[in-house]
């Protein structure tokens, strides 16, 4: 309680996830660790963590679980399609449900777990014999109660499931890679002091389990209007009144109630929501995910600073030894970037291989730049 009390919560909670062995990723951590200490509050929240095969998604994952509760961690790296269905009724209940693989679900656990998120139950009509022999039909209902941290390669195949969730995409970049190498090499020569390390997941751990439930009012709920160029901005908006509701439940030691003992939310509260949830923001508004903008992105610097510049006609082959990434990894890249008409094959054949022109020349920092200020220009009005 005594850490919960003190000022700059949010900030001493990031130390304390830095200091726990989790390097970089600022903005996701945080996130991460809001939406993950719902887990039995009244506004759950789920994230869906996209990145490129081997870039730190499921260590993220694994990190955040580390700080919370672990009697309340499920962890699990397979669902089939029917153990969801079989659950006692309160098994899934305050639970923080881990999948390190969204991909390797098939189609009907993703359908059971799309409607846990939602409906919070399962319902399935099953056949039993009763005392006398007979066969008769029998409901049988699952409650869930439950917050999410799921990992994907491949984000832009499950609508349904991105819809339902904060849709998160890792740091893939050089310098994000060359944190981790060091922290992997002091660790091992014994640099890195792994008791403060694990003292900073049971504090973590002891400030989640103290927290109580609580109903929030946000008296400036009405004041804050999220950017229209989002997709599924309905449920974005959800997402985001949740979000806030649950950083105002971490400050619950700091903060008032009303008559009906309802926790109040604060200017302070909205002014950090905002800050932490943005890049959650950015990414519903983006047309592409995290790690085909991340690649874009790249593409788009190297094509400048070529002597045609914005002309530029690259190859597959040369964007791939420019990026140090897979073939089947840019092949995955450039498929995307050519159905969503950013770059055109403009010469070449199948047997010779293709030269390709960037012919969607968008500037995802003006777009940031302009919705950052307009919700900058709200909080100031609040």
């Amino acid at each position: 309680m005594e850490f919960l009390s003190k000022p700059n919560l949010l900030k001493n909670i990031d130390k304390l996830l830095e200091q726990s062995g989790i390097i970089g990723e600022e903005e996701n951590r945080m996130m991460l660790f809001v939406i993950a200490s719902g887990y039995k509050m009244p506004y759950l929240l789920h994230a869906l963590v996209q990145g490129t095969s081997g870039e730190g998604k499921s260590h993220l994952l694994n990190s955040i679980a580390q700080c919370m509760p672990q009697e309340d961690v499920m962890n699990t790296t397979r669902i089939t399609k029917k153990s969801l269905y079989h659950y006692q009724d309160k098994e899934l209940t305050n639970k923080l449900i881990l999948i390190q693989d969204f991909d390797g679900l098939d189609e009907e656990a993703q359908f059971a777990f799309r409607e846990m998120q939602s409906a919070k139950f399962l319902t399935s009509s099953t056949v039993s014999k009763d005392q006398f022999g007979n066969v008769r039909g029998k409901l049988k209902q699952v409650n869930c109660h439950f917050a999410s941290l799921t990992a994907t390669t491949k984000a832009e195949v499950y609508y349904d499931n991105m819809s339902r969730s904060v849709v998160i995409g890792v740091d893939e970049s050089l310098e994000q890679t060359l944190r981790i190498v060091k922290q992997q090499n002091q660790k091992i020569a014994g640099l890195i002091d792994t008791d403060k390390e694990q003292q900073a997941k049971e504090l973590l751990r002891n400030s989640i389990r103290v927290l109580k439930s609580y109903i929030v009012v946000n008296p400036y709920a009405d004041k804050i209007m999220l950017p229209l160029e989002a997709k599924m901005l309905r449920r974005l908006n959800s997402q985001f009144q949740n979000f806030v509701s649950q950083i105002t439940i971490l400050h619950q030691y700091q903060r008032k109630t009303d008559s009906k003992g309802r926790l109040i939310a604060t200017k302070e509260d909205i002014l950090k929501a905002v800050d932490v949830f943005f890049s959650a923001i950015m990414i519903k508004v983006d047309e592409l995910d995290g790690s085909t903008r991340q690649f874009f992105e790249k593409m788009k610097s190297y094509v400048r600073k070529q002597p045609k510049g914005t002309t530029h006609r690259f190859t597959a082959r040369e964007i791939r030894q420019e990026m140090n990434i897979s073939k089947s990894t840019n092949f995955k890249y450039f498929t995307m970037l050519q159905e969503l008409e950013y770059i055109q094959a403009v010469e070449g054949s199948v047997n010779r291989g293709f030269k390709y022109l960037i012919t969607h020349w968008d500037d995802i920092e003006k777009l940031r730049t302009k919705i950052k200020n307009e919700l900058t220009q709200q909080l100031a009005e609040l």
